[in-house]
């Protein structure tokens, strides 16, 4: 697109450019900017790629929302196991599958290979709602 969506990210673990850029796109509203996005990532599965970089961001930023003295988290955990019921109830199915797979290492780690590679052996509609899982948690954070 030619146009640009100025916006300041508060979430620094996403970082690759072009999942910044989707992330952007999706708080400016601007929805062919989005598909560009969406398209960009649910095709690049790799680690160090815009689908791993937004799981990581994710991750990192819900994980800061959970910790409470009331709930101290162990490292290594699933993200599964450490988010809230009624948050986990939110996500669709396969985003639940996937999060029973990735791992928080520690405050500021995540083993996000396993759900990468769950997410290569789904359907194209079924990795569309991971995203949208992420994305949605992402932009909360941003708000």
């Amino acid at each position: 697109m030619g146009h640009r969506h100025p916006s300041k990210l508060k979430n620094p673990e996403v970082g690759h450019a072009r999942a910044r850029w989707l992330l952007r796109a999706e708080l400016a509203g601007c929805d062919a900017c989005r598909a560009e996005g969406d398209k960009d990532a649910l095709t690049d599965l790799a680690s160090d790629g815009v689908f791993d970089s937004l799981i990581t961001g994710f991750v990192l930023a819900r994980v800061q929302q959970w910790h409470s003295p009331s709930r101290p988290s162990q490292y290594p955990a699933t993200v599964y196991r450490i988010a809230p019921i009624d948050e986990r109830d939110f996500w669709w199915p396969p985003t639940q599958h996937c999060m029973r797979v990735c791992t928080v290492t520690g405050p500021e780690g995540v083993d996000t290979v396993p759900a990468l590679r769950e997410l290569r052996l789904m359907s194209g509609s079924n990795r569309s709602l991971v995203l949208d899982d992420i994305i949605d948690g992402l932009a909360e954070t941003e708000g």
